[in-house]
């Protein structure tokens, strides 16, 4: 939370540029200090064993990097920034439809859930019911999209939303916070997955697709590349989709924690 913290801080008095640059800046110094360096870095060995340590050392510093810019972005953006950083054809795919839509939480999703209900989408997100001080620092970011707290809120949720004609739900495969949850075989190790986010689609109407949110090299454009979805074999695809997109995006890749266990050092 203090990268949070700190991004707010440096977007409400600091000019944007002037942002990015301390960003970066602070991003280099903090991750030398961060338990999620060495996270990152194991990660990055899994995903790329045939890379020389240097590269990994460097795609490592540039996920820290990124993902400061992201949060300074994210604060200092308004809703004609936003229009010019996308196209909404994009999530044509979603609307007025009922979809469940599985997703890893690359770096400009925060971005995306800022503004994108504004423009008639129904998009909700499942998130961990987090104490009251972190869920309202985190609404924040995700000002304008609907929030289910996993538990008794995705109960409450499912039934309200059997009722309603069109709806898109993100669910983040990436990290388990809580409740059961199972090992599976990915990349050649036991990761754990929720066990929940693949009953979904038998609990609730709607096609499936499997979301890529990711910035353009420069960081000026967010796209939203949706995969449908097979009804069969739904958790292999959604796997396979999963290591196609940190393999591709490694940079934009946010979950600090261990491939086995998922779990902070």
């Amino acid at each position: 939370m203090l990268v949070t913290m700190f991004a707010q801080f440096i977007s409400i008095f600091v000019p944007q540029k002037i942002a990015e640059f301390l960003a970066v800046i602070f991003a280099d110094a903090f991750r030398p200090f961060d338990w999620r360096t060495k996270a990152v870095m194991k990660n990055m060995n899994i995903i790329f064993p045939e890379k020389p340590l240097y590269e990994r050392k460097r795609l490592t510093r540039d996920t820290f990097r990124k993902m400061f810019l992201s949060y300074v972005k994210l604060m200092k953006i308004n809703r004609e920034k936003w229009e010019k950083m996308m196209s909404f054809e994009d999530l044509e795919i979603i609307k007025n439809r009922k979809s469940l839509v599985f997703s890893i939480h690359l770096g400009p999703w925060d971005i995306g859930c800022k503004y994108v209900n504004a423009y008639g989408f129904n998009i909700y997100a499942l998130m961990e019911d987090l104490p009251k001080f972190y869920m309202r620092l985190w609404q924040r970011f995700r000002e304008g999209i609907k929030i289910i707290t996993v538990g008794k809120g995705t109960l409450k949720a499912i039934r309200q939303l059997k009722k309603e004609e069109k709806y898109a739900i993100v669910l983040l495969i990436d990290r388990v916070t809580s409740g059961k949850y199972y090992k599976s075989k990915f990349m050649g190790q036991d990761v754990i997955f929720a066990e929940g986010i693949f009953k979904l689609p038998n609990l609730i109407e709607g096609d499936s697709l499997f979301l890529q949110c990711h910035w353009d090299e420069k960081m000026e454009k967010v796209r939203f590349d949706f995969a449908q979805l097979p009804r069969e074999n739904l958790e292999g695809e959604i796997l396979r989709l999963f290591e196609e997109s940190i393999k591709k995006y490694p940079t934009e890749w946010y979950n600090f924690y261990f491939f086995t266990t998922q779990k902070p050092i």
